[in-house]
Order: C-alpha cells, then sequence, then structure tokens
C-alpha cells in the first residue's frame, strides 16, 4: 500500500529570518529568556517551535543522549 504525502500548507508568519535564526541557535533556551530576547508571547515562540521542528529535535536528542550504547 502505498503512503500518502503529506499536503504543506503554507504558514504566513510575521517573524523575521532573524527571530528564527535566534530561535533555531537559543532553542533550548528558557522560555522565559526567550520571551525577553524575542517580541512574541510565550503561545507564539512554542508553537514557532513546533513549525520549525524544534520541539520534536528536543524530545529526540533528549531520547539519544539519555539511552547510552
Amino acid at each position: 500500500m502505498k503512503r500518502q504525502s503529506k499536503k504543506s500548507e503554507h504558514i504566513t508568519s510575521n517573524w523575521t529570518t532573524e527571530q528564527d535564526s535566534f530561535l533555531i541557535e537559543n532553542s533550548v533556551m528558557g522560555i522565559e529568556k526567550l520571551i525577553n530576547h524575542l517580541p512574541f508571547t510565550e503561545d507564539e515562540i512554542i508553537k514557532r517551535k513546533e513549525v520549525l521542528g524544534l520541539t520534536r529535535r528536543h524530545r529526540q536528542m533528549r531520547k539519544f543522549l539519555s539511552n547510552p550504547s
């Protein structure tokens, strides 16, 4: 059975490239510090992390680092 590909939806954003870069580079920073550095609310920052795949990546890295082989 062939797997259907997900339709990517175009998400309009008021985030600049510089703000996205800052969030990517500092994704492990606490949410309070991110709120101080970025002009967005906690919910907006969390949603943007999800859009950029940072929450999934963080979970994967936690699994990888906690599972010594």
